[in-house]
């Protein structure tokens, strides 16, 4: 009897310490990312230096780079998409994976791109649905006071499961399209 009690106790225990880890690992996110949010975290910081130095680079070698107050579009991709059922995926400024990993949705998803260059005009989409642009934030990429990168929040607000999301810009300089695109589950 005594060791089936002990047995017993520690199952308990090693029960409870899985639960306690599991709820600790859940992913809900309450509301979408605030401006402040995402460029103070470290993340947002390391996706600006890695565009500042290939913007650097870009000028180094003669690169497709402009030294005028609206560089055209040169890059674009997306940086993160969050939701109350999916939580957080930040992919930083270069890594755009096909598809997301987290299971996204619930009563609103939240897309945010990150571009090198002025554009005439941008939004969001989500399968196909107009998202509501939320916030944006211009970046000096080389310290010359002249806006070359900015990062767009795009706030689809309504039941969802995913879709595919789209950011979507037109070069100011010239009539290009640059899309970035990530499959939401």
């Amino acid at each position: 009897m005594k060791k089936w009690f002990s047995l017993s106790l520690i199952l308990v225990l090693v029960l409870s310490f899985n639960t306690a880890v599991f709820a600790e690992a859940q992913t809900a996110q309450p509301k979408p990312l605030t401006k402040e949010e995402v460029l103070n975290s470290k993340a947002f910081l390391e996706a600006v230096e890695a565009a500042k130095a290939e913007f650097k680079a870009k000028q180094e070698n003669g690169g497709p780079v402009l030294h005028a107050p609206a560089p055209k579009v040169s890059h674009i991709n997306v940086y993160a998409v969050v939701s109350p059922n999916g939580g957080q995926e930040i992919y930083g400024y270069n890594s755009n994976p096909l598809s997301t990993t987290n299971d996204h949705g619930g009563n609103w998803i939240q897309g945010i791109t990150f571009q090198i260059g002025y554009d005439s005009s941008h939004f969001g989409t989500l399968a196909g649905n107009q998202m509501t642009n939320t916030w944006s934030e211009p970046i000096d990429l080389d310290g010359d006071r002249i806006i070359d990168a900015w990062a767009y929040s795009w706030v689809y607000e309504a039941p969802t499961s995913g879709g595919q999301f789209v950011g979507t810009v037109y070069s100011i300089n010239n009539a290009a399209k640059w899309t970035a695109w990530i499959n939401v589950r």
